[in-house]
């Protein structure tokens, strides 16, 4: 790993980015979900899809053997080469508007190297803000792990924990391939192991290849969204924790338990594993 302060000198780094809320991405996101786009319906953005804005663009050239951009510009030289969408959280303050202007500002809040049962760890943690005329639409933590090379099938079994039986809600999804084709090519996401078969099994140690953390945790925000569309209620904050990964093939489920101050959720995976953990707190 690159030394300590070389990587500590990002600490504070920040980056801006202008964005218009265009249609398109909402409405092809709609399309992804089996939702029949209205133009009525949809004129905010719905919770999670912020996601599909304020793309990173790097040039061709500066992909590395993952897919994802090199450790240059904005993110931290960090040199495990093994990144992974740990989780995060969002508090939700005004809806992102169809058609209105708004920026983006993030900012690398810290860097934290640890040891773990599968060898040197790196956490990294970025703030991104959205505004709209100085206005703070949403505010959001992002957690994101380096760890070293690939995994062996016992470190990917190491963590598994059964989901709960008790649920109050309810949602089911299938996966596949087309489906996180179209993620990947609306969020601009080119890391292989969302579509590269031969990278994410023989490089990184998966099965198969993986579910983005984004879009499971879009798939339990989307199970929030049908639950308050009944309650009159709205979404305040969403934390969320990766616990185990997702792959293509069969049927997840998203499931959620009432709580005194919201909803308990997870994604029950094919196995019925609890493989993304939740809460989402709701106004009353």
């Amino acid at each position: 790993m690159n030394n300590n302060s070389e990587v500590n000198n990002w600490i504070g780094k920040t980056v801006q980015i202008d964005d218009h809320i265009n249609e398109y991405p909402t409405k092809a996101m709609a399309a992804v979900f089996d939702y029949e786009y209205n133009k009525e319906e949809f004129k905010e953005v719905p919770y999670g899809w912020h996601w599909l804005y304020f793309l990173n663009l790097p040039l061709q050239k500066n992909l590395g053997l993952d897919g994802h951009e090199k450790r240059i510009g904005f993110m931290p030289p960090i040199d495990l080469p093994i990144r992974m969408y740990a989780g995060g959280e969002i508090d939700f303050y005004e809806p992102l508007l169809i058609g209105k202007d708004v920026k983006k500002t993030s900012t690398i809040l810290s860097i934290e190297n640890k040891e773990g049962s599968t060898g040197k760890l790196t956490f990294l943690k970025i703030n991104h803000k959205i505004s709209q005329n100085n206005k703070l639409l949403l505010n959001e933590v992002q957690n994101l792990v380096y760890r070293e090379g690939s995994r062996d099938k016992k470190n990917n079994e190491k963590k598994l924990i059964k989901s709960p039986k008790e649920y109050d809600f309810q949602k089911s999804w299938s996966p596949t391939p087309e489906m996180l084709f179209r993620y990947s090519a609306l969020t601009h996401n080119t890391h292989k192991i969302h579509y590269d078969f031969p990278y994410a099994t023989k490089v990184e140690g998966y099965p198969q290849i993986v579910v983005h953390g984004p879009l499971m945790a879009t798939f339990l925000l989307d199970l929030i969204s049908n639950i308050i569309k009944e309650s009159k209620q709205n979404l305040l904050k969403f934390s969320f924790k990766l616990r185990s990964p997702v792959f293509v093939g069969g049927k997840i489920n998203t499931q959620a338990i009432k709580t005194n101050n919201g909803l308990d959720l997870w994604i029950k995976d094919q196995n019925g594993n609890q493989s993304l953990s939740a809460h989402a707190e709701l106004s009353n």
